[in-house]
């Protein structure tokens, strides 16, 4: 019996003893080394993490949405933890190859990313089969509805939600939003849970002056006109010629900014490229003209039969071989040799006074980037011919902008506008800035304005523009055909051309100017029969589109 005593009384004081022990040992862990402990503990399963508000949206004049954000999330590994992961089950929930996934897995570092901005369906597939050492960052995905649709204009971000080019790159800063952050914990079991995800509001949006109904009208004949032509590239833009603001800015060919592509792609061609503008230069010479001499308005110019001798090696010549043309005529007909003879009148120091004045050799003004000024050297620098050559669009260069903006001057009434791109910026919803029309100055008077709209009337009606014409509506347009200068050769091209026309309608009260520019085109190359009939396809549509009537009668059903 006391064996048993002593066994009974060894087995309570060993449980005593036991139960002693951990109760020293959780009083040690739990109240004295409590910190301690809990930042160990928050370390291993709790992460600080940062977060952007989605980037801001960019929508078209009637809010059509041209670019916008969603919440996706990059998948990361913990390698430590990993050691148990099914690589073949993983590889099938990431879309990814088995290769791809133990190649990351091999790399020397704590946490591998195996795949950036999955959608909200991929990282519930991914989540649901509980793989080890797997977890998630907050990203965004940046999406673009109207695929191409004013790429150029719209712009593109990269990986880092960056903006690289267009409205993306110009607003980047502010489209970008507020960084915040959110607190993630993770259960027993790995699972990711949310703390203080503050979920503030932060709205930022810019709004285009681009009509998506006039962008797409645009890009679609520039389409099809560019398996016609076989052209380097095409251009065209819709301006409001009052206000200045652009309604359509395309190219072609042209980029989906969803898709990976190339950063050659990226130059916006309607402002980045310069070339000789050509004939339709010849309004510019036209207004220096009758501004300082009204008297030409009734002057006869011996055209020389299409062929005449400006210097020793310099000889000029006109598609067709004219005799005497009126002042009129002159432009109607496009002679090269009529408006050499005038640009004589005028003078070389009026001459370039006006083609500054109508913003040629600098920049616009518009808010986009990467726009060339084009060239317009001073008069102290041009030969003994200049004078001559420059009045016809050769010895100069102009981006499309300055083209399209310098025939709205004259289809407003004599005004040069600034263009616009942008029409306002919101922030919680609240307007916070306002892009209003500006007017630069006034170049040309109401009364010459008018006089230059008739005789671009007279182009289309008779001259080298009749294939740009529509039935039932004035247009006021001009033809323009420049060969392009080879700098390697140091002299002009024989094969290489712009064929541009640029022009505004209903002709007395105009809604739109259009220009259309086609770069290097195959064949062909004359841009009465070239650049003219794709005037006419689009603004036919443009006629259509914005229910334009002609004496109270629909011109288009």
């Amino acid at each position: 019996m006391r064996i048993i005593k002593y066994k009974i009384i060894f087995i309570c004081l060993f449980i005593f003893f036991m139960f002693f022990i951990i109760g020293s040992r959780l009083f040690w862990v739990q109240i004295i080394n409590y910190t301690f402990f809990a930042q160990e503990v928050s370390k291993q399963s709790k992460r600080i993490k940062k977060s952007q508000t989605l980037r801001g949206n960019i929508y078209d004049r009637n809010m059509m949405t041209l670019a916008t954000s969603m919440s996706a999330e990059s998948c990361y590994i913990e390698t430590k933890k990993a050691k148990d992961l099914d690589i073949e089950l993983f590889s099938k929930c990431t879309g990814m190859s088995p290769a791809d996934i133990r190649s990351k897995l091999k790399q020397n570092k704590n946490s591998v990313l195996i795949k950036r901005k999955l959608l909200p369906d991929e990282v519930l597939r991914i989540k649901s089969k509980n793989f080890p050492g797997v977890y998630f960052e907050k990203e965004q995905l940046r999406f673009y509805p109207e695929n191409s649709l004013a790429s150029y204009v719209v712009g593109v971000v990269g990986m880092d939600n960056k903006g690289l080019s267009g409205i993306e790159y110009l607003f980047n800063d502010f489209l970008t939003g507020l960084s915040k952050k959110y607190v993630a914990m993770k259960d027993g079991r790995g699972r990711e849970i949310i703390l203080d995800n503050d979920s503030e509001d932060d709205i930022r949006y810019v709004v285009l002056t681009i009509d998506t109904r006039l962008q797409h009208i645009a890009e679609t004949v520039l389409k099809k006109a560019y398996q016609t032509t076989n052209a380097k590239s095409l251009t065209c833009i819709i301006q409001n010629p009052y206000t200045g603001e652009i309604l359509a800015m395309a190219s072609y060919p042209s980029y989906d900014p969803n898709k990976k592509i190339d950063p050659k792609m990226l130059k916006n061609t309607a402002i980045g490229d310069a070339y000789e503008p050509g004939s339709v230069f010849k309004i510019v010479t036209a207004a220096a003209a009758l501004e300082k001499h009204p008297e030409v308005l009734s002057e006869k110019f011996f055209c020389e039969n299409g062929s005449y001798k400006l210097a020793k090696d310099v000889i000029i010549h006109d598609h067709e071989k004219y005799g005497v043309l009126s002042f009129q005529d002159i432009l109607a007909y496009s002679s090269n040799i009529g408006f050499a003879k005038l640009a004589r009148i005028i003078g070389k120091q009026d001459l370039w006074q006006y083609a500054r004045s109508f913003g040629f050799g600098m920049a616009t003004g518009i808010e986009l980037t990467g726009e060339t000024p084009g060239r317009l050297e001073p008069p102290s620098k041009w030969s003994g011919v200049s004078c001559e050559i420059i009045s016809f669009g050769q010895e100069i260069s102009a981006n499309g902008l300055q083209i399209v903006n310098s025939f709205s001057a004259v289809a407003n009434g004599g005004v040069l506008m600034e263009p616009k791109i942008i029409k306002s910026v919101f922030c919680n919803n609240k307007e916070i800035q306002a892009f209003e029309p500006v007017k630069i100055r006034r170049v040309i008077s109401p009364a010459t304005a008018d006089n230059i709209r008739k005789m671009l009337e007279a182009v289309v009606e008779y001259g080298t523009g009749v294939l740009a014409g529509i039935d039932g509506i004035k247009i006021a347009g001009k033809t323009g055909t420049a060969q392009k200068y080879d700098k390697q050769l140091k002299k002009y091209s024989a094969s290489k051309y712009v064929s541009l026309f640029a022009g505004f309608f209903p002709s007395e009260k105009p809604k739109v100017t259009v220009l259309i520019v086609v770069d290097e085109p195959k064949g062909d190359y004359w841009a009465s029969s070239v650049a003219a009939p794709i005037f006419r396809k689009i603004s036919s549509n443009i006629l259509e589109y914005l229910n334009i009537y002609q004496e109270n009668k629909l011109v288009l059903k």
